[in-house]
């Protein structure tokens, strides 16, 4: 950092907009909406068990079983997944039928893949921004 009269002035920073940059916007809205759903512990496992059920999908009453929970709290968490778009409801007689859909998951996945935009992966620095990194 430089001085000018006894005070500090930062250094410029220059941000990458690189093209992971630009898959991000284009996704930003959907990923957001899907982590927001996948952001509760009982929603993470509404998912697991639903993806491990024989035929990929489970009936209410089966989930049920696997929450102490009342009825209208897991109605609520799997609407919320059914809303974002993680899930599929097909009502067979009295009962509700849940199905995972693998496109929410592929977007994620894309996302957080190695050498994704969302990977942990900096930007590399200049020999002039390591000498004046704190």
């Amino acid at each position: 950092m430089a001085t000018h009269k006894g005070h500090v002035r930062p250094k410029p920073v220059t941000l990458l907009l690189a093209e992971p940059a630009a898959v991000v916007d284009a996704e930003a809205e959907t990923a957001a909406k899907l982590f927001k759903a996948l952001s509760d512990p009982v929603r993470i496992r509404l998912v697991s068990l639903i993806r491990h059920s024989p035929g990929g999908e489970a009936c209410f009453c089966d989930l049920a079983e696997d929450f102490a929970m009342p009825q209208p709290s897991l109605s609520h968490h799997l609407r919320v997944l059914v809303s974002a778009g993680l899930l599929t409801r097909e009502r067979r007689g009295t009962w509700s039928w849940y199905r995972l859909m693998p496109e929410p998951l592929e977007t994620l996945g894309h996302l957080l893949r190695e050498g994704g935009p969302l990977a942990d992966r900096p930007a590399p620095l200049s020999d002039d921004d390591r000498a004046t990194r704190c």
